[in-house]
């Protein structure tokens, strides 16, 4: 039965720091003019999706995104992983929307798998659970914030979160929690907007951070990750507009 409660919102919100998303910078002489824009809080981030909602199912289908992460997920060897976890393996879907990662995930692996998620609105996860279910997923929804996850050390063989990081207000910070669940030898999957027009049109309109392949590797360097690989990503329409990351947690 899908589970959805909402643990875990609370103390985040408070504790992260206000931060400012660098726009555009531009040179004039000995003038040097930053243009940035501060970052949307969680709860301001949970009422846009909320806003959203209705028609992510429609932004879903027109960028394939269960088709879109389906190339990085195999490039990462994510799924050959899972076929060695006895009895299943626990994954975890941060910022899940309406599941296209998980679904992505489920479609090439064979074997039995546990899949949770979490996102920050409470609307997206009505459309995560319909959606999902009807792909045959029967995922442990709970609403909380990726900054704060509501769950114990080292209990998932992969945590992943496709374009959530980028919106976040300290994507370090949630990085860390996704590598606190995570455990060791297990594997991160994230995936990002990448500097691009595309990209800039969505940092625009949603506040997010311009995320370089240099710095995602940096990242989960940070992190104390290893086995660290990228891919380009193909969103439909939009062309290469976004990087998959993964890495591993030493054993």
């Amino acid at each position: 039965m899908t589970q959805l409660d909402t643990k875990g919102l609370g103390s985040s919100h408070a504790a992260t720091m206000e931060q400012a998303i660098p726009m555009t910078t531009r040179r004039f002489g000995s003038w040097e003019v930053l243009i940035s824009r501060r970052t949307l809080s969680s709860a301001d981030l949970a009422n846009r999706y909320d806003a959203v909602s209705d028609k992510w199912a429609r932004t879903a289908r027109r960028f394939r995104l269960n088709a879109a992460y389906c190339e990085p997920l195999l490039a990462s060897q994510v799924v050959i992983d899972l076929m060695r976890v006895e009895p299943k393996a626990r994954i975890l879907d941060c910022g899940v929307g309406n599941g296209s990662l998980s679904i992505a995930l489920n479609s090439l692996t064979k074997g039995p798998a546990d899949f949770h998620a979490i996102d920050t609105s409470a609307e997206m996860l009505v459309q995560a659970k319909s959606v999902m279910q009807h792909a045959g997923l029967n995922p442990h929804l709970q609403q909380a914030d990726v900054m704060l996850l509501p769950y114990e050390d080292q209990s998932f063989d992969v945590v992943m979160a496709a374009h959530v990081l980028e919106h976040l207000p300290d994507p370090q910070r949630a990085l860390a929690e996704m590598v606190r669940v995570l455990r060791p030898g297990g594997m991160v999957f994230i995936c990002v907007t990448r500097p691009s027009l595309f990209g800039a049109l969505v940092q625009l309109l949603w506040r997010t951070w311009a995320i370089t392949e240099q710095e995602g590797i940096a990242w989960l360097h940070a992190s104390q990750l290893v086995d660290v690989g990228y891919q380009a990503v193909r969103l439909g329409s939009a062309g290469f507009t976004s990087t998959a990351f993964w890495a591993r947690r030493p054993q």
